[in-house]
C-alpha cells in the first residue's frame, strides 16, 4: 500500500510568489537606495515598499492590479509570509552576531532599567487611553478591560530587528548606547511577549492564568541559562569539528541556519518565539573564533541585500490606511499615535536617567525603542485574531507601527550627533576596527607538514609564540613516503580524517586507518612519525586550552598534492619549513620543486622558515634559541604590514625588539631634495608600523637608512652587525618561468642569510 502522494504548489500559486517577491525586492531595494541617497536609513524605504505596493495606495488606485497579483486567499498570503519569517530569522541572527555579550554585562542593571520603565510607562498610557476609545473600536461586545490590555501591550513592545537594521544602516551598531539599546530592546520584547501570552490567554478563555505566566517565565529562565552554558559549548565544538572535516563558510553558515531553526523551533515550542531562539544562536556564534568575519560578512551580505528588505516589505503589505480617512478613526489614531510615541519616550528617557546615563544618551534609548515595526503588526495581527480588535483597530495599530519605525531614524540620528564618543569608547571601536581588518586577528587555523627538518623545528618554535595569546588551531601534519602508503589499505585511506580521538590534554590526534600517531608501532614509519610529532608538539609547548592536532598523511599524487589537499580544508596559514636549501642561481628554483610548487600553488597565505644553518650538520634545534632582536624590513605595501603583524606577535610573547627599518637605495640620478623627500617617507612607514606594534604591546624601535648598497645587501649587514636572531619579511608572489619567485631581493636574503629568516606571503 503506497501513502497519498501530496501534489506540488499550482502552477498559478507558484506564479504568484514570484511576481509577488519581484515586486517586493525591486521596489524595497530602489526605495531603500533613494532613502539613503537622503541620508536616511534604507529600511524606512524598504518599509514604505509595502504600503506602496499594499492596499494603502496600489489596492486604492488600481484595486483590480493589487487582487490580481495579491489575492485575499490566506494560503497564498502564507507562502509569502513564510519567506517573511525567514528574513526576519536572519535579520534576528545577524542583530546577535553584532551583539556585545560583555558590553551588555556590563551594563546589565542600565539596560534592565531602560526597558522595565520603557515598558511600564507607555503600558500605563496605553491602557489609560483604550479605556476612553469609544466602544465601536472594540470587536463585538468585547470586555474593555481585556481589549485595554491588549492596546497597552501592542504600544509597550518596542521592534528589536527594526531598531538593529536602523543602527546598522547608520553604521553605529558598535557604539555603547547602540548595544545598550539593543540590550534594552532584547530584554524589552521578551518582557512584551510575555504580556502577550498573558493577555492573548486572558482573550481566549477569560481567566487571568497565572500558571501559564510562571511557566513562561521559567521556560525563558532554563533557555537563556542552557544556551550561555552548555550551548555555547556545544556550539563552538560544532562549528570547530564542520570546519575542520569540511571547511568554507558555506558549512559554516549551513550550521548557523540549522541552529538557528532548530533553537527557534524550541522557543516557540515553549511559548518563547521563534525568533528569541534565533536571536539567541547569533549571540552564541558572535562569541566562536571560528565563525569568522568574512563568514559573517556573507552573511551580512545575503540578509540585508534580500531576505531583510522583502520582510519589511512585507510587513507594509498588511496595512490599510485608508481606514484611516474616517475622521471618528483619524482622530483615535493620531492619540493613539501620540500616547505610543509619548509613553515610550518618557519611559526610556527616565530608565536611562535613572542608570546614570547623559541626557542625550536617554533621548537617543528613547528614539531607538519607540520604533515598534513588525512586532507590533504581530501583535495587532494576534489581536484581530483572538477577536479583540476591529479591522479599524488594528489599522491605527499598525499605523502606528509604521509611523514609529519611519520617525526612529531621523530622530536616532539627531540624537547620536550630541552623544560625546568616551575615551574608552573611542579606543574599544578603534581596536576593533583594527581587529576586523587585522591579518593575525583572521588567522583561526595553520597547517604545519613536517618531516622533522631543523626548519620545521623552528617554525614550530615561532608558532609557539604566534599561538600562545590567540584561539588558533596548530595542525601538524606529518608527511609519510611510499612505504607508509603502501602499508596503509585503501579503505583505511578513505577513513581518513573521520576516525579521530582526543588525548588527555584536551587535543587532537588522527592517523590514517584510524591509528593514534601517539600509540601507532606496527611499522617503522609510525614510529618515525611518533617521534617527528612528539619533537614538533614540545617545539610549539602550546598552552593547555590551545588546540593541536597530529595528523598522519600518506603521500597521494606527491609531496605537493598531498600538502595542497589537506590545505584546501579551510585553512588560513599555511606554514612550511624548507629544508636543503639550494644556493644556486636565481635561475634555479629556490627551495625544493615539491615546496617550490607548493609556495607557487596554495589558496592561502604562506609562512616560509629557514633556520639558518646547513641542515645535514644538525638535526634538531634547541629548546630554547635565542629570539631577543628581530629584524622586519618594511617597504609599507599591505604584505609588509602583514609580516609586521606576525613580527609583533611574537615579539610581544617573547619579549623581544623588533627592529623596523626602511632602506633607501641612493643613486647618482637622485638630488639632495630627492633624497631627503624619499627619507621623509621612509620615516612615515616605519611611524606608521611602529605604531601598529606598540599598540600590539611590542618593543619597538625604527630606523631610515640610506645606503649605495643594494637594500638587500645593506639588511644582511644590518642583521649581522646588530646580531639579530631572526628577520621576518612580507613579500608576494610574482610569477616568473612558471615557478614560485618572490622577487630578487627576498631570494637573496633567504639564500644568503646566517640566521634564521621567516617570510610571509599573504598577496
Amino acid at each position: 500500500m503506497t501513502g497519498e502522494v501530496i501534489e506540488p504548489l499550482g502552477h498559478h500559486e507558484l506564479l504568484l510568489v514570484f511576481v509577488q517577491l519581484f515586486l517586493l525586492l525591486v521596489t524595497a531595494r530602489i526605495l531603500g537606495e533613494l532613502a539613503m541617497r537622503i541620508d536616511l536609513p534604507a529600511v524606512i524605504g524598504e518599509l514604505l515598499a509595502g504600503i506602496l505596493l499594499g492596499p494603502s495606495l496600489l489596492g486604492a488606485v488600481a484595486p483590480g492590479v493589487f487582487s490580481a497579483v495579491f489575492p485575499t486567499d490566506p494560503a497564498q498570503f502564507h507562502l509569502l509570509e513564510i519567506i517573511s519569517w525567514l528574513g526576519l530569522t536572519m535579520l534576528l541572527i545577524l542583530t546577535g552576531l553584532e551583539t556585545d555579550v560583555r558590553l551588555i554585562a556590563r551594563e546589565a542593571r542600565a539596560a534592565a532599567l531602560v526597558s522595565l520603565t520603557g515598558i511600564a510607562v507607555p503600558f500605563a498610557f496605553g491602557f489609560g487611553i483604550a479605556l476612553v476609545l469609544p466602544q465601536t473600536f472594540l470587536a463585538g461586545s468585547g470586555d474593555r478591560l481585556v481589549f485595554s490590555l491588549f492596546v497597552a501591550t501592542a504600544l509597550s513592545i518596542s521592534a528589536l530587528p527594526v531598531i538593529a537594521k536602523v543602527l546598522m544602516d547608520m553604521d553605529v551598531i558598535r557604539r555603547d548606547i547602540s548595544q545598550l539599546t539593543l540590550a534594552a530592546g532584547m530584554i524589552n520584547d521578551t518582557l512584551g511577549w510575555i504580556l502577550l501570552a498573558v493577555v492573548a490567554g486572558l482573550a481566549r478563555s477569560g481567566v487571568l492564568d497565572f500558571g501559564v505566566v510562571a511557566e513562561t517565565v521559567v521556560a525563558l529562565l532554563a533557555v537563556l541559562g542552557l544556551a550561555f552554558t552548555v550551548g555555547q559549548r556545544a556550539a563552538a565544538r560544532l562549528v570547530r569539528f564542520v570546519d575542520t572535516a569540511v571547511g568554507g563558510e558555506a558549512a559554516k553558515l549551513s550550521v548557523l541556519m540549522a541552529l538557528a531553526f532548530g533553537v527557534g523551533a524550541v522557543t516557540h515550542a515553549l511559548g518563547l518565539e521563534a525568533v528569541l531562539g534565533a536571536f539567541l544562536v547569533g549571540v552564541l556564534f558572535s562569541r566562536i573564533k571560528r565563525f569568522d568575519r568574512a563568514t559573517e560578512h556573507t552573511f551580512e551580505v545575503v540578509t540585508l541585500g534580500v531576505f531583510a528588505p522583502i520582510f519589511f516589505g512585507i510587513a507594509g503589505l498588511r496595512v490599510d490606511l485608508t481606514a484611516m480617512l474616517d475622521p471618528v478613526v483619524a482622530i483615535a489614531g493620531a492619540a493613539v499615535l501620540a500616547v505610543a510615541v509619548a509613553g515610550k519616550f518618557v519611559g526610556s528617557y527616565v530608565g536611562a536617567r535613572l542608570a546614570g546615563l547623559s541626557t542625550w544618551e536617554g533621548v537617543t534609548m528613547g528614539a531607538g525603542l519607540n520604533a515598534r515595526g513588525a512586532m507590533e503588526i504581530i501583535v495587532a495581527t494576534i489581536g484581530l485574531g483572538v477577536g479583540v480588535l476591529t479591522v479599524e483597530m488594528y489599522s491605527i495599530i499598525v499605523m502606528v507601527a509604521l509611523v514609529t519605525s519611519i520617525m526612529a531614524p531621523p530622530l536616532l540620528r539627531w540624537a547620536f550627533d550630541h552623544v560625546e564618543v568616551s575615551d574608552s569608547e573611542r579606543e574599544r571601536l578603534e581596536r576593533e576596527q583594527r581587529q576586523a581588518h587585522s591579518f593575525v586577528e583572521n588567522i583561526h587555523r595553520i597547517l604545519l607538514p613536517t618531516r622533522c627538518s631543523v626548519d620545521t623545528q623552528y617554525a614550530a618554535q615561532l608558532l609557539r609564540y604566534l599561538i600562545r595569546d590567540r584561539e588558533i588551531e596548530v595542525t601538524n601534519m606529518y608527511v609519510g613516503d611510499d612505504e607508509h602508503r603502501r602499508s596503509t589499505s585503501t579503505l583505511a585511506r578513505l577513513r581518513y580524517g573521520v576516525r579521530a580521538r582526543l588525548t588527555s590534554d584536551g587535543n587532537e590526534t588522527i592517523a590514517d586507518g584510524g591509528l593514534s600517531a601517539k600509540t601507532a608501532t606496527d611499522t617503522t614509519v609510525d614510529e618515525d612519525a611518533n617521534r617527528c610529532l612528539d619533537l614538533i608538539r614540545f617545539h610549539e609547548n602550546p598552552p593547555r586550552d590551545r588546540r593541536v592536532r597530529d595528523i598522519v598523511h600518506p603521500i597521494e599524487g606527491g609531496v605537493t598534492g598531498t600538502v595542497l589537499s589537506e590545505a584546501e580544508r579551510g585553512y588560513d596559514l599555511l606554514v612550511i619549513g624548507t629544508a636543503d636549501r639550494p644556493r644556486g642561481t636565481a635561475a634555479e628554483p629556490l627551495f625544493s620543486t615539491d615546496i617550490d610548487h607548493i609556495i607557487q600553488e596554495a589558496s592561502c597565505p604562506i609562512m616560509v622558515v629557514t633556520a639558518g644553518f646547513d641542515g645535514e650538520s644538525q638535526t634538531t634545534v634547541r629548546d630554547d634559541p635565542e629570539l631577543d632582536r628581530i629584524l622586519l624590513p618594511t617597504v609599507g605595501t599591505e604584505y609588509s604590514r602583514h609580516a609586521a603583524e606576525i613580527a609583533f606577535t611574537i615579539a610581544r610573547n617573547r619579549n623581544a625588539l623588533v627592529e623596523i627599518v626602511h632602506i633607501v637605495e641612493r643613486s647618482d640620478e637622485l638630488t639632495a631634495a630627492n633624497d631627503d623627500g624619499t627619507i621623509e617617507i621612509g620615516e612615515k612607514i616605519v611611524d606608521r608600523e611602529a605604531d601598529l606594534g606598540r599598540e600590539l604591546g611590542a618593543q619597538v624601535r625604527t630606523r631610515v637608512l640610506v645606503s649605495d648598497r643594494a637594500p638587500e645587501t645593506e639588511i644582511l649587514s644590518l642583521a649581522a652587525e646588530n646580531d639579530d636572531d631572526l628577520i621576518i619579511l612580507g613579500s608576494n608572489l610574482r610569477p616568473l618561468s612558471g615557478r614560485a619567485f618572490f622577487g630578487h631581493r627576498v631570494e637573496h636574503i633567504v639564500q644568503h642569510a646566517d640566521r634564521p629568516v621567516a617570510v610571509l606571503v599573504s598577496a
